[in-house]
Order: C-alpha cells, then sequence, then structure tokens
C-alpha cells in the first residue's frame, strides 16, 4: 500500500505542474505595466498633437517612450515622477520578468519591435528621418504605415506568460 501511495505521489508530483500564483501576480503586474506605457503614449500623442512611439527591446530588455526625430529621439517624461519614461525589466524594477517578444507589422512597412501612435490615436508608424527636430511632419505624406495586424507585446514572469494587444485600427490596449 505505501508503495502505491508512493508510485501515485510521484505521478501526480510530474503530472501537474508547480503552481506559482505569485508569479501569475507578478507577471499581471509586469503587462500591467506595460499596458500603462502604450496608453500613455496612445494618449500623450492626442494631447500634443504629434507622434509618438513605444520601442521594446527584447535584446535589452528595455522599453523606452518616445518622440521620434531624426537622431535618436526625445524621450518622454513620465507623468507621475518627471523622469524620462523607460522601464527597465533587466534590473531592479522588474526582477524575474523579461521581454520576450514585440511584434507591430506596419503596412508597406517592416515588422517592428515599435508600437507607434499618431496625432488621432491610431497606431500608425512614420519614419523618423522624416521629422524636422520635434515635429516637421506633413499631413498626408506618403511615409505613414498604419498597423496591419494586431500588436502583441509577451511579458514571462517563471512560467506565466502574458501578452499586450494592440488594435489595428482603433490602437485599444488589452491584455
Amino acid at each position: 500500500m505505501v508503495i502505491v501511495v508512493a508510485v501515485l505521489a510521484v505521478a501526480a508530483a510530474i503530472a501537474i505542474p508547480q503552481a506559482d500564483p505569485q508569479a501569475a501576480f507578478a507577471a499581471d503586474a509586469a503587462v500591467g505595466e506595460v499596458a500603462r506605457a502604450l496608453r500613455f503614449a496612445q494618449r500623450e500623442a492626442i494631447r500634443t498633437g504629434t507622434y509618438l512611439q513605444v520601442s521594446v527591446d527584447p535584446a535589452t530588455q528595455v522599453l523606452r517612450v518616445y518622440v521620434p526625430n531624426k537622431s535618436t529621439g526625445v524621450t518622454a517624461t513620465h507623468p507621475i515622477d518627471k523622469r524620462p519614461y523607460h522601464i527597465s525589466f533587466a534590473g531592479n524594477a522588474m526582477p524575474r520578468a523579461t521581454i520576450v517578444s514585440s511584434v507591430f507589422k506596419y503596412e508597406g512597412g517592416p515588422t517592428l519591435s515599435i508600437a507607434s501612435f499618431g496625432p488621432d490615436g491610431a497606431p500608425a508608424y512614420v519614419d523618423p528621418s522624416f521629422f524636422g527636430q520635434l515635429v516637421g511632419l506633413l499631413q498626408g505624406s506618403p511615409d505613414i504605415d498604419p498597423l496591419k495586424d494586431e500588436g502583441k507585446i509577451t511579458i514571462r514572469y517563471g512560467n506565466v506568460e502574458r501578452v499586450v494587444r494592440v488594435a489595428p485600427v482603433t490602437g485599444r490596449v488589452s491584455l
């Protein structure tokens, strides 16, 4: 009887994965930060009447909100602490949370790891080389590419993955 119980315990340990409720809560918190950054960029683009972009780099584990321009872009400031708006998943801010992927496919353009919002809040990518120092973009430029498919940013915390989605026409950010 003891042997049967031991064999069943080993089989159950193998068949049922380790549930870590803390990982699910932490993954939700990490994607919540990403969703807030995307929503901030969209609202700020509407408020200022300019383009704002959110760069998500899985290689460096950094998310950055910025106004695109010819050089590296001007980083937007965080609405609360007024520091440059970037989140480092590699540092102490989000331990164990990692950016798995960021995929945004724009019409007529390549697949990028950049979410871009236009002055109307719709997701549309504009090549930063067409900007003046900050804004000199003419409306109706042929280099404005709307988001073709749903944009996705995947975050992993431990063995839990969550996805933040951006709708192609409206720019609605959802988890």
